[in-house]
């Protein structure tokens, strides 16, 4: 046998088919040769082209149809089971540890929310859970309501569901609101229309309170200055209020989503400090701080006094029920609980109540 290269096709010639006298080499060659084939050889290279390209279009389409499938149903659902006691304030143990797992699948997996066991619930609760869900914007989140009545009313009128979207119709959310924000100023109004939304859902009408004003005023200006110099004013916050008809009291969250109170650039040299001193826990050093002992590092006569000024306002009655939650620290300052968190806080927590 032998080969020859014919208008770009290797064409293969074997000897046992001239021997049987079809067809001479000659005659081949000169068939070969022929418009005819020529013109059957160009076009039977153009349909296998054109077999080829199509061949290409639908594989990309398929791999764009799977992808695109892929991607609406992303990974399966996983279910994560709200403790009973849906509060920070309350219970902070169960609570940071199940926002950790939140956290933590829901870098890599869709969640389904069981609140149906939930007996008790706080709105400081709701705005963490909020906040988390809407640092992971990739991931999708379904879920349930609570059994218990009033802790689904609560969920209700907290303003869960200005971020969740229902299958049910729902009843105007009076009583509450969470508000996210990201700005490099502190904003006296949106501590103004908390206030407002607070005291009319209560008493009928709008009224003015001085001293959560005040407490927002300075959780704001808190968060800007703990940001960081190369971050600062950028880092995310959210404000909460509700309106508590079984205690006529007005409740409000503020949550810094940033590095938290012990992870700050200021803090961070004075614990330096405090371990040469022997004092290794963060509950001593959040003391000092409510007590003003701890003073900034910048040298700027207005950083360094928030949580002091707060603090004073709740030993003068101004403010209620004052609740400080920050990395791994616990405080409740009506019943002077300190504790130390096994699970660890992302940012820093305050809830305070009015009259």
């Amino acid at each position: 046998m032998f080969y020859r290269l014919q208008h770009r096709y290797l064409v293969r010639y074997d000897e046992s088919v001239y021997t049987l006298g079809r067809f001479s080499p000659t005659m081949s060659k000169k068939l070969y040769s022929t418009n005819k084939w020529k013109n059957y050889l160009r076009h039977r290279q153009e349909d296998e082209l054109r077999k080829r390209q199509r061949h290409r279009v639908k594989k990309r389409a398929l791999q764009a149809e799977r992808i695109k499938r892929r991607k609406h149903e992303g990974p399966k659902f996983v279910t994560v089971t709200a403790p009973n006691v849906f509060s920070l304030v309350r219970n902070p143990e169960e609570v940071t540890a199940f926002l950790r797992q939140v956290k933590f699948l829901g870098e890599k997996s869709n969640l389904a929310f069981d609140l149906s066991g939930i007996t008790a619930m706080t709105s400081d609760a709701v705005a963490a859970l909020v906040a988390t869900i809407r640092g992971m914007p990739e991931t999708r989140v379904r879920g349930n309501v609570p059994n218990d009545f009033a802790a689904t009313e609560m969920l209700m009128q907290s303003g869960f569901f200005d971020y969740a979207r229902s299958v049910n119709p729902l009843p105007p959310c009076t009583r509450g609101r969470i508000l996210q924000k990201q700005s490099k100023k502190v904003e006296p109004t949106v501590a103004r229309d908390l206030i407002h939304i607070g005291t009319e859902a209560n008493y009928g009408a709008p009224r003015h309170h001085f001293s959560t004003y005040r407490v927002l005023i300075e959780s704001m200006s808190n968060t800007h200055n703990h940001a960081g110099k190369q971050h600062a004013g950028t880092k995310t916050w959210w404000a909460t209020v509700y309106a508590d008809k079984l205690t006529g009291r007005v409740c409000y969250t503020f949550l810094d989503v940033g590095v938290g109170i012990f992870r700050s650039i200021k803090i961070g040299a004075m614990r330096h400090l405090y371990r040469l001193a022997g004092v290794t826990s963060n509950t001593r050093i959040l003391r000092d701080i409510l007590e003003g002992k701890v003073e900034s590092s910048t040298g700027v006569a207005y950083r360094g006094k928030g949580i002091p000024a707060i603090y004073r306002l709740f030993q003068e009655g101004r403010i209620l029920s004052l609740v400080i939650i920050a990395n791994d620290v616990y405080a409740n300052l009506t019943t002077g609980d300190f504790r130390v968190l096994p699970t660890e806080f992302a940012g820093t927590l305050l809830y305070w109540e009015s009259q």
